[in-house]
């Protein structure tokens, strides 16, 4: 965190929760107690009235008439920022989710105090749910480096973990696209070491630097990327209470029925072929693959491997 950035943290702490230790400050900023104390200094002279306390009982205040500037927001409006950026955090946004509580306090600095506590109320009671992958970490500014890769159309050189190699590799890739997956944020490109399309984990990446250098694909990478990802037809055979389960996730999104019955021939035409094959080994008393062919074979080798496994 940049040294204005902190400052501007400690006026939000010492507003947020009042009288604080130069302890207490620099365990929520993740920094050392000198390093506070630097910046309480540098904040007196700018003429923030910031009151200091000594003694044991010490610490410090920031006078209650000092007024904090803020976005001009409708309650409601930071509402729904509050939650878009609980969200953020759950997903572990690079660069974000650690700086998740400040944010929120400049968010929730802008409503009046009972209007805050409410909106406290709320967001403690408000969970998501969608990790099944969890980070510990990022290296420092790898968000920012990625965002301008792809925003500047500059190769990324990057050393990527693989685990189950056990190996670290140094990696020139042209990214193409950026997406978040089940907990996991993932850069996919053309790896100019592997001379292929590779998807890696940010999670896995141990240090990133952008390049100079433009990104180049082979000639056909543009039609490769387009096929890949484009939409197929499947045929599936759900039993109709099951399908009323299922009917609005997403890769059920562009169906169409062409059997009625107890059971429904259902043509669904999506990307997600692997969301396909994850429902009918999940339920498979109540959706049977029908075509086309590649994939029934598909789910018949996969079957097939597991009863061999599990025999």
């Amino acid at each position: 965190m940049k040294k204005l950035e902190r400052m501007n943290a400690i006026i939000f702490l010492l507003h947020e929760y009042g009288k604080l230790t130069a302890k207490d400050i620099a365990r929520r900023l993740e920094v050392s107690e000198r390093t506070i104390y630097r910046d309480m200094d540098a904040l007196s002279q700018t003429n923030v009235p910031i009151i200091t306390f000594e003694g044991q009982q010490g610490g410090y205040e920031i006078a209650s008439s000092y007024f904090i500037p803020s976005i001009r927001l409708s309650e409601q409006e930071i509402l729904y920022f509050s939650l878009l950026l609980k969200l953020g955090k759950e997903m572990k946004v690079p660069e974000l989710f650690k700086n998740y509580d400040l944010l929120s306090m400049k968010l929730l600095n802008a409503v009046p105090t009972d209007s805050r506590h409410k909106l406290r109320r709320f967001l403690d009671k408000f969970k998501v749910s969608i990790n099944r992958i969890n980070p510990d970490d990022y290296v420092e500014n790898i968000l920012e480096t990625v965002i301008q890769s792809l925003e500047e159309d500059k190769q990324l050189k990057i050393s990527y973990y693989t685990p189950l190699k056990v190996t670290i590799t140094d990696r020139i890739i042209s990214p193409s696209r950026f997406t978040f997956d089940e907990g996991g944020w993932y850069i996919t490109g053309y790896c100019h070491l592997r001379e292929d399309k590779r998807t890696f984990r940010l999670d896995r990446i141990q240090s990133i630097e952008l390049l100079e250098s433009t990104c180049s694909y082979p000639a056909d990478w543009k039609s490769k990327e387009n096929s890949k990802h484009a939409a197929r037809h499947y045929q599936l055979q759900i039993n109709r209470s099951f399908f009323e389960v299922i009917k609005h996730n997403d890769y059920m999104a562009n169906r169409q029925i062409l059997k009625e019955g107890e059971k429904l021939l259902v043509d669904v035409c999506t990307e997600f072929e692997d969301s396909l094959l994850e429902l009918a080994l999940k339920n498979p008393t109540a959706v049977h693959i029908i075509g086309p062919e590649s994939f029934y074979e598909h789910m018949r080798e996969i079957v097939s491997k597991l009863g061999q496994l599990y025999n």
